[in-house]
C-alpha cells in the first residue's frame, strides 16, 4: 500500500465497500484488524430506461448515517478479499466523499439545536418539526446538485407503458 490507497472490499456478510487505507495506520503486520477511512458502500442497481435496462453503481454511506465517525476498524476475518481500487472509481469515491462531506459541513452550519422544556406547546412543536423538514429537504437538494440530477432521474424512472417496453432491446441468450 502506498500511504493512502483507495481499496475495493469484499466483506463475509456480502457487502462491497470503498474506503481509505492509510499504511501509517496499518504497519502490524500480525494485526486482526484493518483500520480504514471514509467507507462507502457499493452497489449496483438496475435501472428500466427508454433505452433497455442498464447497470448502475451507486456509493452511500456504510456507517456514518448511525455515527460520527470517519474512522473504522475492521476485523480481517471478516474480509473475504481485497484490491486497489480502478482509476474510474477511485475518481468517483473521491467525489462522493467530497459531495458528502460538503453536504455534512453546509447542513452542520444550517442546523441549530435548541433544547426545548417540557412545556413546548403542540404548535411549537409543530413549528420545529416543519423546520427539521425543511432543512432535511435542502440537505437532499444539495446532495443532488441543487436538485438537478433528482429531476434527471424521476424523468427516466417514469413508468414505461406496454408499447414503451416492446420496443426495448432484448437479448436473444437462452437460458
Amino acid at each position: 500500500m502506498n500511504e493512502t490507497t483507495t481499496k475495493v472490499i469484499k466483506l463475509s456478510n456480502g457487502e462491497d465497500i470503498v474506503c481509505t487505507c492509510m499504511e501509517s495506520h496499518n504497519t502490524d503486520k500480525n494485526s486482526n484488524k484493518l483500520f480504514i477511512i471514509s467507507p462507502l458502500k457499493m452497489e449496483i442497481r438496475n435501472k428500466v430506461t427508454k433505452k433497455g435496462v442498464v447497470e448502475a453503481l451507486t456509493l452511500s454511506r456504510w456507517l456514518q448515517p448511525f455515527t460520527q465517525e470517519n474512522d473504522f476498524e475492521i476485523e480481517k476475518s471478516n474480509i473475504v478479499t481485497m484490491s486497489d481500487a480502478s482509476y474510474a472509481l477511485q475518481n468517483y469515491y473521491k467525489f462522493m466523499v467530497d459531495t458528502i462531506g460538503n453536504a455534512d459541513s453546509t447542513l452542520a452550519e444550517d442546523v441549530r439545536i435548541q433544547n426545548y422544556g417540557q412545556d413546548v406547546s403542540d404548535e411549537e412543536h409543530e413549528m420545529a418539526n416543519e423546520e427539521v423538514r425543511e432543512l432535511f429537504n435542502q440537505y437532499v437538494e444539495k446532495l443532488t446538485e441543487s436538485g438537478r440530477q433528482s429531476k434527471l432521474i424521476e424523468e427516466e424512472d417514469k413508468e414505461l407503458t406496454d408499447e414503451e417496453l416492446d420496443t426495448l432491446p432484448c437479448s436473444d441468450t437462452k437460458h
